[in-house]
């Protein structure tokens, strides 16, 4: 089983995130929000719903300043590919000390 699609928050700003990807991804930008990784379409942008002051709180992924929704493109990508993405993703972030959740529903 995997994933289809899904959302990675993170707890920096869009900016930091699309220059730290960059460098360990092969991204293409789009436009200012859409970019090409992996196979995929991803719009990363600024959660409407940021406040630091939640971000620690039992629900802080919630109010992470960034979000990065992942659309695959590709036919060849499956489920199980798009989850050891995010799980790639989460980990490159988790590495830098930066604060990120996987949100997907499983197929």
């Amino acid at each position: 089983m995997g994933i289809s699609q899904f959302r990675i928050t993170v707890d920096e700003t869009p900016e930091n995130i699309i220059f730290l990807i960059e460098n360990k991804y092969d991204i293409k930008k789009y436009s200012e929000k859409i970019y090409f990784i992996s196979g995929n379409v991803a719009e990363i942008y600024s959660n409407e719903d940021y406040d630091k002051n939640l971000t620690e709180s039992k629900d802080g992924w919630l109010y992470y300043n960034t979000n990065m929704d992942f659309f695959p493109i590709n036919n060849e990508i499956t489920g199980t590919s798009e989850k050891e993405l995010a799980e790639n993703i989460k980990s490159f972030f988790d590495s830098l000390g930066l604060k990120s959740e996987i949100i997907s529903e499983e197929d």
